[in-house]
């Protein structure tokens, strides 16, 4: 005669609140993936990991890696050495994102900044905006160098280092016209220390290959204190 095997776990009430905390845990896991795949390539806000090069005055190479569904890493370099780290979290209200990076002006000024801030999805508010989907960046950031200037008396250019602190915020919004097509827009004003201003300004186009493929037309304008810079270009991007 066969004896019937004991499963108390089927019965017992303690391992049904196990079970269910397991399967809570597992739909909450899983939850901010699927919305990470529902979102646009362009959003501000998705994690993925991804790899790209980019070309306007000089070639660049940029990436992010992404550590689960809430985290990355990202890098950009270029062969003039201008470069950029950074690191974002993925809230339910947005993305916060700490990074740092040198930038070279047109009249040969360096900056070099550390900034900590993100992108709130005006949608997170409680806002409609239709098709168009609209975030706020905002944040600190310190900024630090070298500005070049030129001397009425002695006729000549020298560098001066200079430092400030500042904050920023602004307005970024991308327009999907069809499901390859994506329109990009937005602008940044920064505010800080010694009169230190600055706005930013850039949009373009991307085109969506294939989903894991992306090539984008952009054109960005710089002016601060530090300096001016204009830049028009094409990338290439692959997510994996």
């Amino acid at each position: 005669m066969t004896r019937p095997v004991s499963r108390p776990f089927l019965t017992d009430p303690r391992f049904a609140q196990l079970r269910a905390g397991t399967a809570l845990i597992a739909l909450l896991t899983s939850t901010p993936v699927a919305a990470q795949e529902e979102k646009n390539p362009e959003d501000p806000t998705k994690i993925a990991t991804k790899a790209g090069v980019s070309y306007s005055d000089e070639f660049s190479v940029s990436g992010s890696l992404a550590f689960g569904p809430v985290t990355k890493v990202n890098a950009r370099v270029s062969e003039s050495g201008q470069w950029s780290l950074g690191a974002s979290y993925l809230f339910s209200f947005g993305i916060l994102t700490f990074s740092a990076g040198k930038n070279e002006f047109d009249n040969g000024s360096e900056q070099t900044r550390y900034s900590l801030g993100g992108f709130i999805p005006l949608t997170a508010m409680g806002l409609k905006t239709g098709r168009w989907q609209i975030f706020t960046p905002f944040g600190y950031t310190y900024s630090e160098g070298t500005v070049a200037v030129t001397s009425v008396e002695l006729h000549e250019t020298f560098d001066v280092e200079v430092s400030n602190n500042s904050g920023y915020a602004g307005l970024f919004a991308i327009r999907p016209f069809t499901e390859k097509l994506t329109f990009m827009t937005g602008g940044i004003y920064t505010r800080g220390s010694d009169d230190f201003n600055g706005i930013s300004l850039g949009g373009g186009l991307s085109y969506h290959l294939s989903e894991a493929d992306t090539v984008a037309l952009f054109g960005s304008y710089i002016d601060n204190d530090f300096g001016e810079e204009q830049k028009l270009g094409v990338s290439y991007r692959h997510e994996f």
